[in-house]
């Protein structure tokens, strides 16, 4: 970082650190373990990227036609180097028109301007090469307070960027800071302007804002400012959706909503993408799956299934990649089965569900634990001894070799011939009964083809699809 330092002024053109690095700084962060590194210059792209290349930086297009140039600082491997880093031509002003992702620029001439058209004064500090700080909206006052606060009219700077609204979400998740109490009024009026940004802008804010160590007030903000009902209808619906009734309560604690415990749920998970998505939508299903009976009990029946379709819509809304939306619809369809074992299960039943959960296995069995939210200790303790002996006995026969029923390659063909069939779908049916009788236990997993054809042969009367099986 010095040495970028050195260049610029070597070459008479300004430098200063901003944004998120310098906020860290700010905070007490170690600087070896920043990884957003970005500056500003006054120097033009077309400059910029001179200078570094002159100096020896590698260099790469981080969006020239903005103003941003990206270079690679080397250093020691032991200190997180090499890191990626941009610098930007000072801005005066900064827009986006509507649904698009790219920013509209005016480049501007002196640091002030740059600090002067962002968002948060938390993120309207500078950082010079001595290590001094510029700010001139009292952000380091304000990072002291823990708020959250625009450093122009609150309603204009939602207007200009509505996707700022999900940013205050994120940094409250981030930082665990309040809002402004204009802002805040702000943001709840601008709600609506979220439909103006691209779903995949929404996508990567809600990523970061679930992965926060403070997510829980951050949904809550989202909730209170009516976005989370804008963007995500299927779960502002849970506030005030009950669990039991007031007649099969045993207490006042016990009448919680399914919003509550969804807060909960999201909180108690791993720092994941998949597995906070996960925790935010399993029980969205319960909106709609809801009974209450004559007796005055109440059931969520296929909530599951219900809260996975649901999810299908959310995907292409948010524009998920394929591998997040499949496993995160996988782990919501099936949330209930892994609470359903206990000690009475047999291998046989073991194998079978780990070949029904296969591959977000590992996936269930942490959402599992995070899934629990009695306020009984001892209840708590049973469920979480439950999943323990359910993942020690899935490692034990994994470790035996007889966990998941393992065929040779080409076994179809030999099915073929020792039972005189046609190719086709009944060869894989016999290969569906050969995998049951492994995971019974009947048969061993892994062994030669004649292992199994010889088992074939001895069985043909009850194998699906033979020429035997009617007679």
């Amino acid at each position: 970082m010095q040495r970028l330092f050195e260049a610029f002024e070597s070459e008479g053109k300004e430098l200063y650190l901003v944004g998120g690095a310098v906020r860290d700084l700010a905070l007490g962060c170690d600087a070896n373990a920043l990884d957003d590194l970005d500056f500003c210059t006054n120097a033009r792209p077309e400059e910029t990227l001179e200078i570094l290349r002159r100096h020896g930086f590698a260099t790469y297009d981080m969006g020239f036609e903005f103003g941003t140039v990206g270079c690679v600082l080397k250093g020691p491997a032991e200190e997180g180097y090499p890191k990626d880093c941009q610098v930007t031509t000072y801005r005066s002003e900064e827009y986006y028109r509507r649904g698009s992702r790219h920013p509209v620029v005016q480049f501007g001439d002196t640091i002030d301007q740059d600090l002067g058209r962002r968002d948060f004064s938390i993120n309207s500090i500078a950082m010079d090469a001595e290590g001094n700080f510029v700010d001139p909206y009292d952000g380091l006052k304000d990072l002291e307070r823990g708020l959250l606060r625009v450093i122009g009219d609150p309603l204009e700077t939602l207007a200009e960027d509505p996707l700022r609204i999900l940013r205050i979400g994120r940094f409250v998740a981030k930082l665990g800071f309040e809002v402004d109490a204009a802002l805040f009024e702000a943001a709840r009026h601008r709600a609506d302007y979220i439909l103006d940004i691209s779903r995949e802008r929404w996508l990567q804010e809600m990523n970061k804002l679930l992965c926060g160590p403070n997510v829980r007030p951050a949904l809550q903000f989202l909730y209170d400012v009516r976005i989370l009902g804008i963007i995500l209808p299927e779960v502002a619906v849970l506030v005030g959706l009950h669990e039991r009734t007031h007649a099969h309560e045993e207490g006042p604690a016990q009448h919680k909503d399914v919003w509550t415990h969804t807060l909960q749920v999201v909180e108690q998970t791993q720092p994941t993408v998949v597995q906070r998505w996960v925790a935010l939508l399993h029980d969205v299903g319960k909106a709609w799956t809801r009974m209450v009976h004559a007796d005055g009990t109440v059931t969520f029946h296929r909530h599951e299934q219900h809260s996975a379709m649901l999810f299908e819509g959310i995907a292409k809304r948010f524009t998920f990649d394929n591998a997040t939306a499949h496993e995160v619809a996988f782990v919501v369809r099936h949330h209930g089965r892994v609470p359903q074992y206990d000690s009475s299960w047999t291998d046989s039943a073991v194998r079978r569900l780990v070949r029904d959960l296969d591959p977000y296995v590992d996936s269930l069995l942490a959402f599992a634990r995070a899934d629990l939210t009695t306020r009984f200790p001892e209840k708590r303790a049973a469920a979480i001894a439950r999943i323990d002996e359910l993942q020690a006995r899935i490692a034990a026969l994994e470790r035996a070799a007889n966990l998941r029923p393992v065929l040779p390659k080409g076994i179809g063909n030999d099915i073929i011939q020792a039972l005189s069939l046609e190719p086709g779908p009944v060869v894989g049916d016999v290969k569906d009964w050969l995998e049951e009788q492994i995971i019974e236990g009947v048969l061993e997993s892994g062994r030669s083809s004649s292992y199994y054809v010889a088992h074939l042969t001895r069985n043909r009367r009850r194998i699906p699809g033979s020429s035997d099986e009617s007679e």
